[in-house]
C-alpha cells in the first residue's frame, strides 16, 4: 500500500513539472526592463504623415508652383518606437515631384546623430488650373473663336505654360488634331492656319552680306506662318529650306 502511495506521489510530481514547461518565463528572467522602458519614445503614424506632407508642400513652393494644390497622404509609415535619446527626422523625396501619380516620401530617423530607421509614406499631389475647355468637337483646320471654348478649373499634370486660359490664346489658330467636347486645350493642340499649299508660287527672300535678295520660288510643302518648309528656286531649281513669313514669302538664311 505504501508502495502505491509513493508511486502516486512521484507521478503527481512529474505531471506538475510537465505543465511547468509551458509557463512563460518571469520578467526577472530577462531583467526588470519592460518594452515601454526600453523604447520610451514614439513617432506616430500621424506625425510621419505631417512630416511628409510638409516636405511635399515645401517642394511645391521651391518649384514656384502657385496653382491650387492638394496633397494627400495615401499611406503613412507605421508607428515607430525608439530608445531614449535625441531624435532628428530628415525628410526626402527620392523621385522628382510629379502630379497625379503616387510617389514615396522617405523619413529617415536619427537617434543621437546615428541613423536608426526609415519610415516611408506615400502621397498624391493634385494641381488645379483654370483652363480653356472645348464646348463641342473642334475639327482640323477650323478657325477658332471665343464661342468654341469656356473657362473651367481642372486637374492638370503639366507645367502651367502648356495650358491655355485666355480666349486671345486661340484667336487666329486652328486645331492640329481633333479636340473632343470637354477636353482641355493645350498649346500643342493648336497651330497657325495654312497660308498656301504645295506648288504655290512664293517669293524667296534672303540676306547676302547685308543686302536683301529676292527671287521666285515654288513651295514644296504646305505653309504655315512661322513653320520651316522646303522651297525650290524657280530659276536654279535648287531646293532650299526657309521659314514662312506670310502667305507669299519664305525667308531663307543668308550670309552676313
Amino acid at each position: 500500500m505504501k508502495l502505491k502511495k509513493s508511486s502516486l506521489a512521484i507521478l503527481c510530481f512529474l505531471w506538475s513539472g510537465f505543465f511547468c514547461l509551458f509557463l512563460l518565463p518571469s520578467a526577472e528572467a530577462y531583467g526588470s526592463s519592460t518594452q515601454a522602458e526600453k523604447y520610451p519614445q514614439q513617432i506616430s503614424s500621424a506625425r510621419f504623415a505631417e512630416l511628409a506632407e510638409a516636405r511635399v508642400r515645401d517642394e511645391l513652393k521651391k518649384t514656384g508652383e502657385t496653382r491650387r494644390c492638394e496633397v494627400k497622404i495615401t499611406r503613412s509609415a507605421p508607428d515607430m518606437h525608439l530608445p531614449d535619446g535625441n531624435v532628428i527626422c530628415e525628410v526626402d523625396l527620392p523621385q522628382q515631384l510629379r502630379y497625379g501619380g503616387i510617389m514615396p516620401v522617405y523619413v529617415s530617423v536619427y537617434l543621437d546623430g546615428t541613423f536608426y530607421r526609415r519610415g516611408i509614406c506615400y502621397c498624391q499631389v493634385k494641381v488645379y488650373q483654370t483652363v480653356l475647355v472645348a464646348v463641342h468637337d473642334l475639327l482640323l483646320e477650323k478657325h477658332l473663336s471665343a464661342a468654341d471654348v469656356r473657362s473651367e478649373e481642372r486637374e492638370v499634370k503639366e507645367n502651367a505654360s502648356l495650358y491655355l486660359n485666355r480666349t486671345a490664346d486661340i484667336e487666329g489658330k486652328v486645331p492640329s488634331r481633333i479636340i473632343r467636347t470637354g477636353q482641355l486645350i493645350t498649346r500643342a493642340m493648336l497651330q497657325n492656319p495654312l497660308v498656301f499649299d504645295v506648288g504655290t508660287p512664293v517669293t524667296i527672300v534672303t540676306n547676302y552680306r547685308g543686302v536683301q535678295v529676292k527671287t521666285e520660288g515654288v513651295a514644296m510643302q504646305r505653309g504655315r506662318v512661322g513653320k520651316r518648309i522646303r522651297v525650290r528656286n524657280a530659276k536654279s531649281s535648287k531646293v532650299l529650306t526657309g521659314i514662312v513669313r506670310d502667305a507669299d514669302t519664305v525667308e531663307v538664311a543668308g550670309e552676313d
